[in-house]
């Protein structure tokens, strides 16, 4: 098995036929299908149907497919991370964060990289953190950015960027009248946080996740209102004084500049959740995965310091 035959085996997936893949990659008919032959024959398996419509894969064409799939995706993979040890870094790297945190990173990370790595380019993708977890280890991603939320991290590196407070958010015009009292007190306890509905997103969640390890170590049960998927719509309804959120500053620092929203300290505790870059420690440590990783610590103390991003700083 090589990868002129996976390349080959792709394309006629692609295109349904062998003539039309001799066609698209300018090499004889009987070639591609020798290949072909050759990497069925490997396999001891058939892994076309052949009509006169064209080709369609077996139930074993299937699954060989999604293998070469990602047989190839971790050869080009390879081919770059080699590269990025003789070049100027350079190539395209994913990075995957959870909602608050793509929302105080993202646009001055995009904009440093661009001014100084301008053959680096980058793509974000948001979720939660336990789909970021599940996908850096698929490699559908190449870094995460986000916090514990109980997921088994021992085959992943991971460096703390920031340990940061939580807050409760809430508008400044409330509609519900027990929260009115929120807008003139600058903290709250959580004993006397339980007397009102919080928006928070699901255990699985790391926000959920921390909230449950604070109602465990202090005995007192929070009354949960699930968030609404996107961070937007969440902070929306916020704004328009329906609801109160547990967030950091990250999530809503935009709309506390505006006096759209107010941040209330949580205390007696006060909450805490750290903040991580993490890797999967089967992918070596590029240049181009280096340079970012300097760049999004760059970016998040530039954040701590302007006091948009509050906790504490875990980096020099």
């Amino acid at each position: 098995m090589n990868s002129k035959q996976l390349s080959y085996f792709l394309k006629v997936v692609e295109l349904n036929s062998i003539a039309a893949t001799a066609r698209a990659l300018e090499v004889a008919q009987p070639s591609i299908s020798l290949q072909i032959d050759n990497l069925e024959h490997e396999l001891g398996t058939c892994l076309f149907e052949r009509s006169f419509r064209g080709v369609e894969l077996t139930q074993s064409g299937q699954i060989f497919h999604a293998h070469a799939v990602s047989i190839m995706r971790q050869m080009a993979q390879a081919k770059s991370d080699v590269h990025q040890f003789e070049h100027e870094p350079s190539g395209v790297l994913s990075i995957g964060m959870t909602q608050p945190i793509g929302n105080i990173i993202s646009v001055p990370l995009l904009a440093l990289v661009e001014q100084r790595f301008p053959k680096i380019t980058l793509e974000l993708h948001a979720g939660l953190s336990y789909n970021l977890s599940s996908q850096l280890r698929s490699g559908e991603i190449d870094l995460a950015i986000s916090s514990p939320d109980g997921t088994d991290m021992s085959q992943m590196r991971q460096v703390k960027l920031l340990r940061e407070k939580l807050f409760i958010a809430v508008g400044c015009d409330p509609k519900v009248s027990s929260h009115k009292m929120l807008n003139d007190s600058k903290t709250i306890t959580f004993e006397a946080l339980a007397n009102h509905e919080v928006i928070v997103t699901g255990a699985r969640d790391s926000l959920g996740y921390v909230l449950r390890q604070y109602e465990q170590s202090t005995g007192i049960k929070l009354s949960h209102k699930p968030a609404f998927g996107q961070l937007m719509t969440t902070l929306r309804y916020v704004m328009d004084g329906h609801g109160i959120l547990l967030a950091p500053t990250s999530a809503f620092f935009h709309l506390q500049d505006t006096n759209q929203i107010e941040a209330v300290e949580i205390i007696e505790p006060n909450l805490w959740r750290d903040v991580c870059i993490t890797t999967d420690t089967d992918r070596p440590q590029t240049a181009l995965l280096n340079t970012v990783m300097s760049l999004i610590k760059e970016v998040a103390k530039t954040e701590w310091l302007a006091g948009r991003w509050q906790g504490e700083l875990s980096i020099d």
